[in-house]
C-alpha cells in the first residue's frame, strides 16, 4: 500500500451487472492514471486534491479509501502534454459479440485468449501422460508442450478448417484431366 496524492483530472461512473442486479463502479483520474474505486463513491469532483492509498490488484491501481485534501475550482489541473495532438496510427480493433469470428484471424484478440487456453491444455496433458511424477524442464520437453499448444490452437481457432476449405476450393477450380 503507497499513500498517494495529486489533483483529480477526471471521474467516471460506470454500471456492471453482479448477482445482486445492476451497481455502479467509481474511478478517477489521478496524475494521468486511473484509479479503481470499486462500489463505493469517492466524493471526489474534477480539480480536487486527494489523498488515497494506491494499491495494484487485478484491475490496474486500486483504492479503497479517497481523503479530500483540498476542494479544488472545478477545472482540470494544466495538462503538460504539449499542444500539438499526436495522432495515433490506426489499428484493426476487434470486439463486441458482433465481431466474433471464424476461424480467428492471426490478429484478433480473441486469438491470445485461445492460445493461452491451448498451452494450458497441452501442459495438463503432457503432466497427465507422465502419472503426475515429477520430471526435468528442458528443452526437449518444452518443445514437445509448445508443439501439443500448436496443434490445439490450429484446431480451436480454426486453422485447420480454413486450410481443409482452402484446398477443397482449390480442388474444385482446377478442371479434372481426362
Amino acid at each position: 500500500m503507497t499513500m498517494t496524492t495529486g489533483i483529480v483530472e477526471a471521474v467516471s461512473t460506470k454500471d456492471v451487472t453482479t448477482k445482486f442486479g445492476t451497481k455502479p463502479t467509481y474511478s478517477m483520474k489521478v496524475n494521468g492514471n486511473w484509479i479503481k474505486c470499486g462500489f463505493k463513491s469517492h466524493n471526489a469532483n474534477v480539480g480536487d486534491e486527494v489523498e488515497f492509498d494506491a494499491n495494484t490488484g487485478t484491475y490496474g491501481v486500486e483504492t479503497k479509501s479517497v481523503l479530500i485534501v483540498r476542494k479544488g475550482t472545478g477545472a482540470a489541473p494544466p495538462s503538460t502534454a504539449s499542444a500539438t495532438p499526436v495522432v495515433a496510427a490506426p489499428k484493426a480493433s476487434y470486439g463486441g459479440y458482433k465481431e466474433k469470428v471464424f476461424p480467428i484471424p492471426p490478429l484478433h484478440g480473441d486469438r491470445a485468449i485461445v492460445r493461452q487456453n491451448a498451452l494450458a491444455r497441452a501442459t495438463d496433458i503432457f503432466i497427465a501422460a507422465r502419472g503426475g511424477k515429477p520430471f526435468d524442464l528442458d528443452e526437449s520437453t518444452l518443445q514437445m508442450v509448445i508443439g501439443f499448444a500448436r496443434k490445439f490452437e490450429a484446431y480451436t481457432a480454426g486453422d485447420i478448417d480454413m486450410q481443409e476449405a482452402m484446398q477443397e476450393n482449390t480442388q474444385e477450380q482446377v478442371p479434372a484431366a481426362f
